[in-house]
């Protein structure tokens, strides 16, 4: 899949691409870090102040590396613990006076969920199906459709997601209560 070519988009007064990376050595400045984080099969929605339904996102706090900063971004806006995390690649920002910025994107499982922050800009989170995702999300287009889909891939390709929750339903559906003359032998 490192040999897409994504297209290029503009996001107000700034021209955006995506390129697959495994690293962000080299890459100043940055403007900021995204997560597409994902809990079995459903996508991890955060609800952010003046931007809607969107990825957990953020700037870098002095000091912090792409990887902390978004491990905290999580937490304040989606209220999520991340158990494996991995590169997906960088969005590439380029300003209408040549000035390039750069944003580490991650793709990541969550591990558990906690309350969000007192005083965080996050209005709440939603857990959705992949398919309906284009429906909420707050600037959904060709380019945020295909990093979306190439975060997709490479969830369900390198993190093995276990049974997804519709298996799970299912299998509760065809369970059928003991009548209270039936015994459970060990």
């Amino acid at each position: 899949m490192a040999s897409i070519k994504f297209p290029t988009v503009r996001w107000h007064e700034k021209v955006v691409t995506f390129r697959p990376r495994r690293t962000w050595r080299g890459l100043q400045p940055v403007y900021a870090v995204l997560l597409f984080a994902f809990f079995g099969d459903r996508v991890v929605l955060s609800d952010i102040e003046g931007r809607g339904w969107s990825v957990p996102s953020g700037h870098l706090q002095e000091g912090e590396t792409p990887e902390q900063a978004i491990r905290r971004e999580a937490q304040e806006e989606a209220g999520i613990v991340l158990n494996k995390m991995e590169p997906l690649g960088v969005y590439l920002l380029q300003e209408a006076d040549g000035t390039r910025w750069y944003a580490p994107v991650f793709v990541g499982e969550v591990a558990h969920f906690m309350s969000i922050p007192e005083g965080s800009e996050s209005h709440g989170v939603l857990l959705i199906p992949p398919e309906d995702v284009q429906e909420v999300y707050h600037l959904w287009d060709p380019l945020i459709a295909q990093v979306f889909q190439y975060a997709l891939a490479r969830y369900r390709e390198r993190f093995r997601p276990g049974v997804p929750l519709r298996e799970v339903y299912e299998q509760f559906a065809r369970v059928q209560p003991m009548s209270e003359n039936d015994t459970l032998t060990l």
